[in-house]
């Protein structure tokens, strides 16, 4: 008996070894008692954004927030809290899809009930083909610290977060692309993704519907913003033959009781280059003048009906 429990603790004691380690290091601050500062913890957010950016919302919740993905993290959220006199709050991802938009939305306002929501929004996301989850996981993370500890984006942040401490370096990307390849790279690889394989998403469209109701049910107000692309990209849309499609995403978000605004066509902005990052991606100054043309009824770009 005392070898068949020496055995056991051999085997057992790398996995709570390793257990404590993670727990000591914490990458995503989910204990939110580790004594390594974030600055240092870099690589996690890196990793896994949805599951950074989603436990630290969770742990400073706000009755105001912004959602989408990464098009929304030149949405200046200091600006809004500023034109509107209210603590805002930006839980965006890299990549995220309409349907996590709204668990993120849901499991948000179970936290604390939400008041004001603005969410970034494009036709590529309303694809039958574009659907992840996500947040069905990390909802049941939160309540399941062991979850956390054994998983396996934890495992490769903590070895990061923990090298990167010993050599004092951050885990960064090397580009492989100059800006003018990585633009041209956008509109045929990019956009092929997006819009070569679509079909209508008639699923998305109730979720979305059914959103807008509870949202007015409960008295939550809402502002969607489809965000710009350049023309350059947006073209592609009728190279891929979605003319028609777009015209029904659009019809659709218009019909909601949701205040929608479109910067996504032929515009000032979406003309010139030097307002994008890339051909999806518009600039700080863009997000400047979106929020300032909303938030002060003063439209010159953007529609609204």
């Amino acid at each position: 008996m005392r070898k068949f429990i020496l055995k056991i603790a051999l085997i057992v004691s790398p996995v709570l070894l390793w257990g404590l380690i993670v727990v000591l290091v914490d990458p995503f601050c989910y204990f939110n008692y580790s004594r390594i500062n974030k600055e240092a913890k870099s690589s996690a957010e890196s990793l896994n954004t949805l599951m950074f950016r989603t436990l630290d919302y969770m742990k400073d919740p706000s009755e105001n927030m912004i959602l989408g993905d990464s098009r929304t993290n030149a949405l200046p959220i200091e600006l809004v809290s500023q034109l509107t006199n209210k603590k805002w709050r930006k839980l965006n991802t890299n990549a995220a899809k309409l349907n996590e938009i709204f668990d993120l939305f849901y499991m948000a306002n179970e936290k604390l009930k939400l008041k004001n929501v603005i969410i970034g929004i494009n036709f590529n996301m309303f694809n039958e083909y574009g659907y992840m989850d996500r947040v069905s996981g990390l909802k049941k993370m939160q309540n399941n610290p062991l979850m956390y500890v054994y998983n396996k984006d934890v495992a490769e942040a903590t070895y990061y977060t923990i090298k990167d401490l010993i050599f004092r370096k951050e885990l960064k990307s090397t580009p492989s692309k100059s800006k003018d390849e990585f633009w041209e790279w956008n509109i045929s690889t990019k956009a092929t993704h997006w819009y070569g394989r679509y079909k209508f998403p008639n699923t998305l469209k109730s979720e979305l519907i059914e959103f807008d109701k509870f949202t007015k049910k409960n008295n939550i107000n809402v502002i969607f913003i489809i965000t710009p692309h350049h023309q350059d990209f947006h073209e592609r849309i009728a190279h891929f033959g979605l003319e028609e499609e777009e015209q029904m995403f659009k019809k659709t978000m218009f019909n909601l009781n949701a205040k929608v605004y479109d910067y996504d066509f032929k515009n000032e902005v979406t003309r010139d280059k030097s307002n994008f990052l890339d051909p999806v991606h518009y600039n700080d100054s863009i997000g400047e003048l979106i929020i300032k043309e909303i938030f002060n009824d003063d439209l010159k770009v953007g529609f609204t009906k």
